[in-house]
């Protein structure tokens, strides 16, 4: 299989970060272009009346989005695409693979089980289930292994890096 075309949806979370490392390494492998995707939750999406993010978190992570974006393109050069949706992330997510007609998903989970799965439910898991690429699931460095990219190109992860959180 030639990866062309790759698609990383990036919410500013480490695994999402931890999925954009490997990500960009497949990408400076194989040549592939790179899109990155990030689904603002639209209000109708959102627990309650107001928003679920303050406007606060949502600075932080626009400049955590920011940075990790500068990364990929200082990394990959022109191949980087930033798109930018407001949906649901489910949804989105399999809605851009398929009119993107992707190689390949790169996301990242936070591997959660049990009550707190059953509550928080997996943006990932519904992913896998309905994209219609294949889809690689990227659990974030930290968890007693080397990541990917240190492992590769000997640097650090972009979720170890000083992103502003």
């Amino acid at each position: 299989m030639s990866l062309e075309s790759i698609l990383v949806p990036v919410d500013g979370s480490s695994p999402s970060l931890a999925a954009l490392d490997h990500a960009i390494v497949l990408a400076e492998d194989s040549g592939a272009a790179l899109d990155i995707l990030h689904v603002s939750v639209a209000d109708e999406f959102s627990y309650g009346e107001s928003s679920p993010l303050s406007s606060e978190a949502r600075e932080d992570i626009e400049a955590a989005l920011d940075a990790a974006v500068e990364f990929a393109i200082e990394r990959l050069g022109p191949r980087v695409e930033r798109i930018e949706i407001a949906g649901d992330p489910e949804r989105v997510i399999v809605e851009t693979a398929r009119a993107g007609d992707y190689d390949l998903i790169v996301i990242g989970t936070h591997g959660r089980i049990g009550r707190l799965h059953d509550l928080l439910g997996s943006v990932a898991e519904s992913v896998v289930r309905n994209a219609p690429c294949p889809v690689l699931s990227v659990r974030e460095a930290g968890g007693g292994y080397q990541s990917f990219a240190e492992a590769r190109h000997g640097r650090p992860s972009l979720a170890d890096q000083a992103l502003p959180r």
